[in-house]
């Protein structure tokens, strides 16, 4: 190639100066934003200074110096940032000024030439150096450009990461309000079973329970006919009692969340002290079951807070097919400082409070409570069985027949 750009009129001493600004060029562009990146272009310039013919590719390497002076400016400090700002990022004024002069080295080869040339080739440098100069400030004006367009890219990049920050807390928001809707519909559900509970249960009771005495009463007159309607009567009110005990029981289910329950279980009884990891498996349950769980958690938490050296717990819930199971375990061993009822040191040491507790809530729902420690630390084991719930009905009806007796 450079053998045809030879034959058809261009020099050899063309295509060197030629290859030159374009490997000068390609350097500067490779190494921007560092100070090093105006060195390539001032090196050629200074071969031009002895090569006259080179004074046509002063022009690119003017450009090329502007482009490293512009975004080496912002780099190093120079725009926006005072002199004590540059010495403490380890470039002062004078360094600076020092590492940016073989920006301008283009202006010695033009002005040898300029002083040196006469005639037509004095105007040719004349031009060559307005041309270089124009070239220089729109290097420089491109470089600031790019410079703004990076810094319009990051405030951009930066408003993005805002909006959608914002769209984040919306959503927190709005799940937030949509969690204390929720929470205020189950508290009016569980408001409503304990109103009907406590005033329509309590008066029908009353009357089964007056419509029994009038039947004895019947019954040792020998009066049979109103026997046989106080009967019905009872029968009604028993069955309407069974109704009014299903639907309050299903509101209270209802109106009962198990994993805020159990979350709030947990947070509350670790005190903050204790690191408490909750592996909810269990969706919903009756509400007593819901009670009896969460005391429990409160309980043995608490117990290993207060008495135990333990930095962390497990607390975990399994909904079986037939069985609700919840297992509490903690990493720590018992504080020999502090006796604790709930940790004994030895099996035939009495049982404490807090674990007659457990065993009786367990107990009051059909189920079991075992504590003890084991080679992680201490661990208590709930078991509570779903019979008892499949048919409120039944259980309400058994209920009522020991009320009544």
């Amino acid at each position: 190639m450079c053998g045809s750009w030879y034959g058809s009129g261009f020099s050899g001493t063309l295509i060197a100066g030629l290859l030159a600004s374009v490997a000068a060029g390609a350097l500067c562009e490779w190494l921007l934003p560092s100070p090093g990146s105006i060195w390539g272009g001032a090196l050629v310039s200074l071969l031009a200074t002895f090569i006259p013919d080179w004074i046509f590719f002063l022009p690119a390497l003017a450009f090329e110096a502007g482009v490293g002076l512009g975004s080496t400016v912002p780099a190093t400090g120079s725009a926006g940032m005072n002199n004590s700002q540059a010495k403490n990022a380890g470039l002062g004024r004078p360094r600076l000024i020092l590492a940016l002069l073989p920006a301008f080295f283009w202006l010695i080869p033009a002005m040898v030439d300029l002083i040196l040339f006469t005639d037509l080739a004095q105007r040719y440098a004349l031009l060559a150096l307005l041309i270089s100069t124009l070239a220089q400030a729109g290097g420089l004006a491109c470089a600031h450009l790019a410079v703004a367009k990076g810094r319009v890219w990051q405030i951009e990049d930066t408003e993005r990461y805002r909006i959608r920050q914002l769209h984040g807390r919306i959503n927190d928001l709005d799940e937030e309000r949509a969690q204390a809707t929720r929470m205020a519909h189950l508290s009016e559900r569980t408001r409503i079973a304990r109103d009907i509970h406590d005033n329509v249960g309590h008066l029908l009771t009353r009357a089964i329970m007056q419509i029994q005495a009038g039947r004895v009463v019947a019954q040792s007159k020998g009066n049979q006919s109103t026997e046989r309607i106080l009967d019905d009567v009872g029968k009604t009110l028993d069955e309407a009692m069974t109704t009014i005990r299903r639907s309050v029981h299903d509101l209270e289910d209802e109106g009962t969340d198990f994993a805020s329950q159990m979350e709030d279980a947990s947070s509350e009884a670790s005190m903050g002290r204790l690191q408490v990891d909750l592996n909810n498996g269990i969706e919903t349950a009756p509400a007593p079951v819901c009670r009896c769980l969460a005391t429990i958690v409160r309980e043995a938490l608490t117990n290993t807070v207060r008495h135990s050296s333990a930095s962390s717990a497990q607390v975990i819930l399994r909904d079986l097919p037939a069985f609700w199971q919840m297992v509490v375990q903690d990493d720590g061993g018992i504080q020999q400082s502090q006796p604790d009822s709930s940790h004994p040191k030895e099996p035939e040491l009495q049982r404490g409070m807090g674990l007659a507790d457990m065993e009786a809530r367990a107990r009051a729902l059909g189920g079991t409570a075992n504590s003890g420690p084991n080679r992680q630390g201490w661990k208590v084991f709930v078991s509570l069985p779903k019979e008892p719930w499949s048919d409120h009905g039944a259980a309400e009806h058994v209920e009522d027949k020991k009320v009544m007796a």
